[in-house]
């Protein structure tokens, strides 16, 4: 399934060039990136992405090779261990409740770029009037 790259790094900026990343070593404590998590959440939630949000972060998480090193920007050089680490930790303060899928379980995501358009027809497809 295609997922809007754009929106997805819209979330994940929020995380890598926020407060937490201002410190030297943002790893050294990373609960220095609580605010950033809480705020990456709640715009997510206030758009209807979260449940989207939930599924591309699980599915770097689960299966980052080649993919996560397209969601680094400027600021702190994160490593692709050190965005999921990240990744992690923001996942697991947001879902608490939810497993993050073994390699291979995750949802078969495409991250590429799409109009809003685009991305307004797969979130929220028309409904069909057609039952037969």
């Amino acid at each position: 399934m295609h997922m809007n790259r754009d929106l997805i790094q819209a979330y994940i900026r929020k995380l890598t060039i926020g407060v937490g990343s201002a410190a030297s070593d943002p790893f050294a404590d990373i609960t220095l990136f609580d605010n950033d998590v809480h705020s990456m959440k709640m715009a997510a939630e206030r758009a209807g992405d979260l449940e989207w949000l939930r599924l591309s972060l699980d599915a770097l998480i689960a299966n980052p090779r080649g993919r996560i090193g397209q969601f680094v920007e400027q600021g702190y050089p994160y490593s692709d261990d050190e965005m999921v680490t990240l990744l992690t930790y923001a996942y697991q303060k947001i879902w608490p409740d939810h497993k993050i899928s073994d390699p291979g379980e995750e949802a078969a995501l495409e991250f590429v770029e799409m109009s809003d358009e685009t991305w307004q027809a797969i979130k929220n497809p028309p409904e069909s009037d057609d039952l037969f």
